[in-house]
């Protein structure tokens, strides 16, 4: 894996660009050539109104051989900075960096009691992410994730380069009560002293000398992967910040916080986020949790996952409060008093009833708490009678009074932090209307795979743990009978079944939907079995050759079982490898383009 941004030059080679009137139009041609679509609009406007006010500093202030890169993309997930600037530190000479977000922004107001502003001429009427607690984001992704930042200078600030004095005053720190980073973020407006200002921290803080060293170096240095989410269950069940929370994640948060005051005022409303795989609603959820019960309030995490929540039980330790927070949905129906704050977390699994003639499932939730949060994927309905819908959540919360507040998610953070490969898997199933398998194109930050054979793709994912000390598993499509587990559990030789994932004895077993859901892991193998065959350009589904019994008499079993394998082929962080029992099927897979493996698990080819 290796950082990627849109342009890498120094200041004075982008004044050249910008004099010449050619900055929109050279970053415009960068952008399609790098992502396969056009910039938006606002995107392009902002390019044009915002990086000259910074390059225009950057010389004035004899920087003019500094770095600057230009829509860097975060590490692990798909989040791009608006400029980052790489020197050295004047005192030591070592690598310096210095994130920059642009806003246009000229008037705004803050949302007391919260890291959100409001900001009136901005299309949109939900308050947006404190531009502080957004650039510190970056710094501290950047610090987590590049080791060779760990102990480097690494800065952030707010160029707010449309706003007046008086504005940018009720949004400082000190004003709205923000925290650790964000609060020492620096935000310099439009006045000549404010951009006298700015230029002299950049002359403080940046000296030119070995910048193009030091940006190369940065662009090519090793990205460590994220940690897997059980591995920071213990933390939230402390209160403990786990991960650094990057625009829509960071969002989300601060909204469900600010919720919380206005339903104790008697405006209660419902919040559902929506996400594809890996766009970090697991992640916010923990996060809720540890702030949740950092202040003090009363908040349950639920799930209608097994494996899920007896996972999480497993790794949040001895701690009593485990089974206290981590819950399951069902068991709502006799709660004796009200959360502040509900987590459902996987909430396309909840159904449509719950257990005998009280409330459905989703009023129940939403009853029983101050704020319920449901975090959702409809692409992972996967069973029958699971009903987790927008449409499901929005009507429960219609009929109970309640205003919904939706927020959507973009950016990924598993499977390389790419979203075009979550893209290529659905278009591959034919889950996106309009859209057929198209070929693979290789990707900086994940790698594909089809193997001949199962012990190929066995024998490749083995070798591939151990050279990066990292997790595999192996899950297959439900049409072979599973071993059934011992009365206790646990598997023969190996843990319990709901831990499969996630304890080391799973690395030699096949899992399934029912282990696998909910979970990440470095890389991922995934037999396709015969209950979804390629035939005449179209997928064939066969619920004769499927042995779960939940969808054996599903009249949508084409579009369960489809989204079962979306959700297997999601699972890994750093790649992928495919393999079709059905030796049609495996033939298309390996026409699209990914690298094949040979039947002893070693490439063959570069993936074209």
């Amino acid at each position: 894996m290796a950082l990627r941004c849109l342009y890498q030059g120094s200041a004075g080679e982008l004044a050249e660009i910008i004099a010449q009137g050619q900055l929109v139009e050279e970053l415009r041609r960068r952008f399609v050539a790098m992502h396969g679509a056009k910039p938006r609009e606002s995107e392009s406007a902002s390019w044009g109104g915002s990086i000259p006010t910074v390059i225009d500093l950057l010389i004035s202030a004899g920087l003019q051989d500094v770095q600057v890169l230009v829509e860097l993309t975060a590490p692990i997930c798909d989040v791009r900075m608006d400029i980052v600037l790489v020197g050295s530190e004047r005192e030591t000479g070592e690598i310096c960096v210095v994130v920059v977000e642009n806003k246009q922004w000229s008037q705004v107001r803050p949302v007391r009691g919260t890291q959100m502003v409001h900001v009136p001429n901005a299309p949109g009427r939900h308050p947006r992410l404190h531009p502080a607690v957004q650039a510190d984001g970056y710094r501290q992704v950047l610090r987590d994730f590049v080791p060779m930042l760990r102990t480097a200078k690494v800065m952030s600030l707010v160029n707010l380069h449309n706003m007046p004095a008086a504005v940018l005053e009720t949004i400082q720190g000190d004003s709205q009560e923000l925290e650790g980073g964000a609060k020492r973020t620096k935000m310099y407006g439009q006045e000549q002293e404010e951009r006298e200002r700015f230029a002299a921290m950049l002359t403080k803080t940046l000296s030119a000398e070995m910048a193009l060293e030091h940006a190369q170096g940065l662009l090519s240095a090793r990205v460590s992967p994220t940690d897997s989410l059980m591995t920071a269950v213990n933390k939230s069940v402390r209160g403990r910040s786990v991960f650094p929370l990057l625009d829509e994640q960071r969002k989300a948060v601060e909204y469900v916080k600010a919720q919380l005051a206005a339903s104790r005022r008697g405006n209660k409303r419902v919040v559902l986020i929506v996400g594809g795989p890996g766009t970090g609603k697991s992640v916010i959820a923990l996060e809720l949790l540890a702030a949740c019960s950092k202040d003090g309030l009363k908040v349950a995490h639920a799930t209608g996952s097994r494996s899920f929540t007896r996972t999480l039980w497993e790794y949040a330790g001895e701690d009593t409060r485990a089974r206290r927070i981590f819950r399951y949905f069902n068991s709502f129906e006799t709660l004796r008093s009200k959360l502040d704050v509900l987590i459902a977390d996987e909430a396309h699994r909840l159904r449509r009833q719950a257990s005998g003639t009280g409330p459905s499932q989703v009023k129940q939730l939403i009853e029983a708490a101050d704020v319920p949060v449901f975090l959702l994927d409809e692409h992972q309905v996967v069973r029958p009678g699971e009903d987790g819908t927008i449409q499901l959540i929005e009507n429960a919360a219609k009929e109970m009074k309640h205003e919904v507040l939706r927020i959507d998610l973009r950016s990924q953070f598993r499977c390389g932090g790419d979203p075009e490969y979550i893209r290529w898997v659905e278009q591959l199933l034919g889950l996106v209307a309009g859209e057929p398998p198209r070929r693979w194109r290789p990707l900086e930050n994940y790698e594909l795979y089809v193997a001949p054979t199962p012990e190929a793709m066995e024998k490749f994912l083995y070798r591939r743990a151990a050279e990066t000390n990292s997790t595999a598993r192996i899950a297959a499509g439900f049409c072979w009978p599973w071993s059934s587990a011992r009365k206790d559990g646990t598997l023969v030789d190996k843990p319990p079944h709901t831990l499969w994932a996630t304890h080391p004895g799973g690395h030699g077993q096949i899992g399934c939907i029912y282990t696998a859901q909910g979970f990440e892991y470095a890389w991922a193998g995934v037999i396709f079995g015969p209950d979804l065959v390629w035939r005449n350009g179209d997928w064939e589904a066969d619920v004769s050759q499927n042995r779960d019994r939940a969808v054996e008499d599903a009249p949508d079993f084409d579009f369960l079982v489809r989204n079962t394998y979306r959700v297997l082929a999601t699972r890994g962080m750093r790649g992928t490898v495919l393999y079709s029992v059905d030796r049609t099927t495996n033939v298309m897979l390996a026409k699209l383009g990914a690298c094949l493996l040979d039947y002893d698990g070693v490439p063959m080819n570069t993936p074209r």
